[in-house]
């Protein structure tokens, strides 16, 4: 079980973050690794294998610890003995404390769950003390101290009922003071801390938490100078009895913090500087983090711009690179489908009655919100599908229509979007270069000779059909042809090419007796293009739709009603 140390509060950018004194460095297990920790497992009885998932775990190899605690976990079937299952519930809990240090939320609270079923199930308070203690740590880490709260207090609703859970609920009621701290609430704080000065340990680290707690306290209630002497006493404290760097990392962050409220940003440096010192050599991101942000505040306090925006850039490169929304949200996720199915999974099973009492209201209202959430879901896609039919129905209906136009449409009223790589090449420069060589009667003339060769002839659907062939059809030359196509139509020869080819494809695809049994490609080769992919990506352009959807609309025109439309689409 780790402790949780209260670091002090920053009023510009976040409210207080948990740093946990025994942090994990991890990695997640690979194929090879697992193969080799089963192997070793094999044989062994549930203790045995649970012993060296244990030794891993101490070791810091973190990604055969994981290896090993699944194994155990695994083996969980209703017929093994009690201190068996017990090991499995066990192996969860430690698989899930692996990942939380690695900030995998959403997997440790996955594992939290699965354990906190077995634990719930089996009726270990002890374990699951610490399981509510962890989601709780979970939240509170991630800056949602209300939920923080809610989890520390079912802990602590546990905790109280058992004596082996004293160091337990000490360190629960140490998280219970500094959360409620960050939200404001000093009163129901100092409550906690009585509650633990009676639940008193003679150990370094109650001691240690209680002197840090009475600064905390303090520093919230305004008395900056008295939270000063309780940390000062905690920071001798921790050093007389090696309590480790993480504790005294703790003290440090806190007193910076204060000397930040009263702006005396030198003595805030001086801590700051040696907790990112620390932070470097035992890469302890969350406390580097920390500083980086505070020493920002500090420079701009001291007037030192450059300084302050130096470490601010910094924080937010190291803060972006180490805090993921999306974990969180998925850890928040997993929590509320667990208790939308457990339906707010009891915890106080003191007696066997008031243990079938809460199973049998577990059960009525897992049915309930089963009920409303399957309703609630039936309502949503009922309602979107409805709204997509809609929308389908007016927008494949308009495209329809709009292609129609099109189709029936002059050469020089439409227009392509974009050019495909079909045609001469000739350039748009090229085309100003003899505009002016051309009379109106010579323009007006050798477009009429055009249209009658585009209209009275299929040879555009040649692939090889280029200007210089159109240039040979109408007895003129191609810088000629290009330069009236240009000025009498506004589009260069490409898109006029594309346009016949495009509405020559559009009949074809309704011309069902005599191209019904083309396929796309066959029909894009039939008009001049060589290549389908990008046949299809003019066609869309022109009309909005694919040529596949083209064609069953217009095979389906006369019978088509808005529902058969959106069936079709959704046929595709």
């Amino acid at each position: 079980m780790r402790m949780i140390i209260y670091l002090p509060q920053n009023k510009h950018r976040f409210a207080l973050l948990l740093v946990l004194v025994l942090a994990y460095c991890a990695c997640l297990a690979n194929t090879s690794v697992k193969s080799d920790v089963y192997r070793q497992l094999y044989g062994k009885s549930m203790m045995q294998a649970f012993a060296v998932a244990q030794a891993y775990e101490t070791k810091g190899d973190k990604t055969k610890a994981l290896a090993a605690y699944s194994a155990v976990a695994c083996r969980y079937a209703a017929d093994i003995s009690e201190p068996d299952k017990r090991k499995c519930a066990d192996a969860l809990y430690h698989s899930a404390e692996i990942y939380y240090s690695d900030r995998l939320y959403s997997l440790a609270m996955n594992q939290y769950l699965e354990a906190l079923k077995l634990s719930e199930r089996h009726s270990y308070p002890l374990l699951t003390t610490q399981i509510y203690m962890g989601i709780g740590n979970l939240y509170s880490s991630n800056g949602d101290y209300e939920m923080g709260i809610r989890f520390y207090k079912q802990a602590d609703s546990i905790a109280c009922s058992s004596v082996k859970a004293k160091v337990v609920r000490n360190r629960m009621l140490n998280n219970l003071i500094g959360a409620t701290c960050f939200v404001g609430r000093i009163s129901e704080a100092e409550k906690y801390l009585l509650a633990l000065q009676q639940n008193k340990e003679n150990t370094p680290e109650y001691h240690f938490n209680e002197l840090m707690c009475k600064g905390l306290i303090l520093n919230f209630k305004g008395f900056h100078q008295k939270a000063l002497d309780y940390y000062r006493s905690a920071l001798s404290y921790a050093g007389r009895n090696k309590l480790g760097d993480a504790c005294l990392e703790a003290v440090n962050s806190c007193m910076a913090q204060i000397f930040l409220d009263i702006h005396q940003p030198d003595s805030a440096i001086f801590y700051l500087e040696e907790n990112a010192d620390k932070s470097v050599r035992t890469g302890n991101t969350d406390l580097l983090a920390e500083s980086l942000h505070n020493l920002s505040e500090a420079y701009r306090q001291k007037g030192d711009v450059a300084k302050a925006m130096r470490y601010k850039t910094r924080y937010v490169e190291l803060r972006d690179s180490i805090y993921s929304k999306g974990e969180f949200n998925a850890m928040k996720n997993a929590q509320f489908l667990y208790e939308a199915e457990a339906n707010s999974s009891k915890i106080s099973l003191l007696t066997q009655e008031k243990k079938n009492r809460e199973e049998m209201i577990q059960m009525q209202w897992r049915w309930i919100l089963t009920l409303i959430l399957t309703s609630l879901i039936v309502i949503v896609l009922m309602v979107v599908l409805y709204r997509q039919k809609a929308l389908l129905r007016t927008a494949y209906l308009e495209l329809y229509n709009r292609s129609q136009e099109y189709l029936n449409a002059k050469p020089g009223e439409t227009a392509i979007s974009a050019a495909q790589p079909d045609g001469d090449g000739s350039t748009h420069d090229a085309e100003k270069e003899v505009t002016h060589l051309l009379t109106t009667d010579h323009r007006i003339s050798l477009l009429q000779e055009i249209e009658r060769v585009m209209g009275d002839t299929k040879e555009y659907c040649n692939s090889e059909f280029g200007i210089e062939t159109l240039a040979s059809l109408v007895g003129s030359n191609s810088r000629y042809v290009s330069a009236a196509i240009n000025e009498g139509y506004g589009k260069n020869f490409r898109s006029f090419l594309n346009e016949y080819r495009i509405k020559e494809a559009m009949r074809r695809l309704a011309d069902v007796e005599h191209y019904g049994g083309y396929t796309i490609k066959a029909i894009s080769e039939s008009v001049g293009y060589k290549s389908q992919a990008n046949f299809i990506s003019v066609f869309t352009k022109v009309t909005g739709m694919k040529p596949s959807i083209y064609q069953k609309l217009s095979k389906e025109k006369r019978k088509l009603s808005f529902y058969s439309l959106f069936g079709y689409y959704f046929g595709n």
